[in-house]
């Protein structure tokens, strides 16, 4: 099937950091994996986009898994007329849609990601996974040891990982977590060793769907310092500067590489 959407770009969202087991083959059609599923994705053109799954699959698996009731230029429509680095930004990532992806995987892949670059995030997944198309569950994580871990590319997040399957493996553990509104899911997060504030907010915004949630790293403090004084406007994108977030992200890795390939800036 085909589906029309001006705000979904396979390219832009795969290289956004929110993502890290699909995988782009030779015909640059993706294969993506999630809730027991693998979905083929093609981009046909800036506004559609090919899928091999039926209506019906897409209607109950993927439209959710892309956020397909969120009206991204709606929330476009929102930035400030005055504000041309937020304008730019969104522009530059208006493809990129907020995944819902299994809980579970996000919370692993985000402390995964601490201090660690995506093609070495992408690796330890694909070792974690042996091949399987299904992550591994927080019951089979518990169970390896910290050298299997390690063995992954975990390093020292190896006890971390292994405190979260451990505390995330318990009974309805995950579904309690779900069901938590934004502050107290973040405070829960931030009580599982190794999960700080920035971690917890990922996993709020790519996990659970809470688009307040504003992950702070150093590209984002980069931003808030040059452009907004020290400090992002939230209450003013309130409900959805996680995707302002997302946009600013890539707009500006996408000229930090501009500036070290020596292309001029636009």
């Amino acid at each position: 099937m085909i589906i029309t959407c001006a705000q979904l770009d396979l390219e832009q969202i795969d290289g956004s950091g929110q993502c890290f087991r699909w995988q782009r083959g030779a015909d640059g059609a993706y294969r993506i994996p999630a809730f027991g599923r693998v979905l083929r994705a093609r981009q046909l053109s800036p506004d559609s986009v090919e899928l091999d799954c039926s209506p019906e699959e897409w209607q109950a698996v993927w439209a959710d898994y892309f956020d397909m009731q969120t009206d991204y230029a709606a929330v476009m429509a929102r930035i400030d007329p005055e504000d041309d680095y937020l304008r730019a930004a969104s522009a530059c990532g208006s493809g990129i849609r907020i995944l819902r992806q299994p809980l579970w995987e996000v919370i692993a892949a985000f402390i995964i990601s601490q201090n660690n670059n995506i093609p070495r995030i992408r690796g330890s997944m694909a070792r974690l996974c042996g091949g399987q198309a299904d992550f591994p569950g927080p019951q089979a994580v518990a169970q390896m040891d910290g050298q299997s871990l390690r063995a992954a590319g975990l390093g020292y997040r190896a006890e971390y990982l292994l405190r979260a399957a451990q505390t995330f493996g318990e009974a309805q553990a995950l579904d309690a977590l779900a069901a938590m509104p934004y502050a107290q899911a973040r405070e829960r997060l931030m009580n599982c060793r190794g999960i700080g504030p920035k971690v917890a907010d990922c996993i709020c915004l790519f996990g659970l769907g809470h688009r307040e949630a504003f992950p702070v790293d150093t590209w984002v403090r980069r931003i808030a310092q040059r452009h907004y004084d020290g400090c992002f406007p939230c209450e003013r994108y309130a409900g959805v500067q996680g995707i302002m977030q997302q946009w600013m992200f890539a707009y500006e890795r996408r000229e930090a590489g501009r500036i070290s390939s020596g292309e001029p800036k636009k």
